[in-house]
């Protein structure tokens, strides 16, 4: 992975900077820079019949700083904590933050958001924002939902990636092994599908498929999948799953255990063309830890 800095996008609520927290700990392990970004958007005023205060963009944009401020100042006592000197810059967009954050992408190794703003907090749902970058940004992009410092500090060491033998999962796999690495962390792979489904498109054919014999099958094309990198990085610990059930729910009840859970942004099964499939953006809403998201 060459140098290139994390960047991390805020809006001054908690779960940005537990993304900020987050963003610190992977720029110190990538050795990097920090890039924290805040965007102001004035076309609100602009679209708006509101009678607006005189003063109300530039109270927008004093707010921007104050939270540029705090995050920076949360990045830097992470970074010293840990023992780092990794640089730490902030920058403020007068822009929609789906389309600032966005013009990260081509110079950023990592794009880092918080699941939801102050205004979806109430309800959990992925924010507006996340869910833009995830699907849009091309680098690779982290969702990190907010979280009490008693579950952080208790959350395992371990690295949680999907499988299924597509383009994006390779890359998918490759990031795992990275961050696992860097992390000191296991790994545990996992390879999921609905076998009745399976089962039903073969019906029409009177084609008989054996739990056992498919099992064996799809053991091999994970095993496979993993050993390039496995060689890559003798260091890390992997565990291989095979399940039959839906890739979602193995997935998310895996990630309610990991420090990370990293998947592609569309699979084997993804329609031509679609920019995130059904199961990473069904992870994105559902998952607790930290989502990784890797397009080809």
């Amino acid at each position: 992975m060459e140098n290139k800095p994390v960047v991390v996008g805020i809006d001054g609520s908690a779960a940005a900077l537990d993304a900020v927290r987050w963003a610190a700990h992977e720029a110190i392990l990538h050795a990097t820079r920090l890039t924290i970004v805040c965007c102001v958007d004035d076309d609100i005023l602009a679209l708006s019949d509101y009678p607006w205060p005189d003063r109300y963009y530039e109270q927008l944009k004093e707010h921007a700083q104050k939270d540029l401020a705090e995050a920076s100042s949360v990045a830097v006592s992470e970074i010293l904590a840990a023992g780092s000197d990794i640089a730490v810059d902030t920058r403020m967009l007068l822009c929609d933050a789906r389309i600032g954050l966005q013009r990260f992408a081509a110079t950023a190794q990592v794009l880092v958001v918080g699941a939801y703003g102050e205004t979806r907090r109430a309800s959990g749902l992925l924010g507006s924002v996340a869910e833009a970058v995830s699907t849009h940004a091309g680098c690779r992009v982290v969702v990190v939902r907010e979280q009490l410092d008693s579950v952080r500090e208790s959350m395992p060491n371990t690295v949680v990636v999907g499988v299924d033998g597509s383009r994006c999962s390779e890359l998918a796999v490759e990031s795992a092994f990275e961050e696992a690495s860097l992390r000191n962390a296991s790994l545990l792979a996992i390879h999921a599908w609905n076998f009745k489904k399976i089962q039903s498109v073969f019906s029409t054919d009177h084609r008989a498929l054996s739990w056992k014999e498919t099992r064996t099958a799809e053991e091999a094309v994970l095993s496979e999948s993993l050993a390039g990198q496995s060689d890559r990085y003798p260091d890390v610990e992997v565990t291989q799953q095979v399940h039959n059930s839906d890739p979602v729910g193995a997935l998310r009840d895996a990630g309610d255990n990991a420090c990370l859970l990293v998947v592609g942004s569309h699979g084997r099964g993804g329609f031509t063309g679609r920019l995130l499939g059904s199961t990473s953006r069904a992870l994105l809403h559902t998952v607790t830890c930290p989502i990784l998201v890797v397009r080809a």
